[in-house]
């Protein structure tokens, strides 16, 4: 992944500081294309998909169903493709004071670059980074995925390559674990076992 994968997380961040504020967002990328699922109802959705479409050139579609605010498909820079549309919000139904943003998702992203451009893409081929805003913090997961004759070790060991304290553990699918950037985020890991 990594330069691919970094160049696309780089994308994202200048996106998200031309959009202006948005509601929170859910983001997976992987080397080519990013979705983005804004995490709110209306007329909250519409008014963060309007500066999506703005943002990016394109425009949204399929707005007529009342339970969606449309799809948004544009290009971005680095041949970066982008699908964004609406989900329900994470956190339930009561509304809580926001202490995440657009501007810090952002800059997370960009705090996250440098470790996606030093991941192996060779051992990784295929991993996205899903960055989730849930309105109180931000989770940070890599998932990708082992041949059946890869060693998960391995394939766990490149997807954690720079974090700090990292732990795994088997999982019926193949291995979860955990560290954390040397800034203290912590970061998610997947590695799903392909049989």
């Amino acid at each position: 992944m990594s330069l691919s994968l970094a160049r696309c997380v780089e994308a994202v961040a200048r996106l998200l500081d031309g959009c202006g504020p948005l509601e929170p967002v859910r983001l997976c990328m992987s080397e080519r294309d990013v979705q983005v699922e804004v995490c709110a109802r209306r007329p909250a959705a519409s008014v963060s998909m309007a500066r999506l479409a703005s943002a990016t050139g394109g425009e949204v579609a399929g707005r007529a169903d009342d339970r969606h605010d449309g799809v948004i498909t544009a290009d971005l820079e680095d041949e970066v493709v982008l699908v964004a549309a609406v989900d329900t919000p994470v956190r339930g139904a009561a509304p809580r004071l926001r202490a995440t943003s657009t501007s810090a998702a952002a800059g997370l992203l960009r705090t996250l670059a440098p470790w996606t451009a030093a991941l192996d893409q060779e051992l990784l081929p295929g991993a996205q980074l899903w960055v989730d805003d849930d309105g109180q913090d931000f989770t940070v997961r890599l998932l990708t995925t082992a041949a059946c004759g890869d060693d998960l070790e391995s394939v766990a060991a490149a997807a954690g390559a720079g974090l700090e304290q990292v732990r795994t553990w088997r999982t019926d699918s193949g291995l979860d674990g955990r560290g954390s950037l040397p800034c203290g985020q912590t970061v998610h890991l997947g590695v799903v076992c392909l049989s």
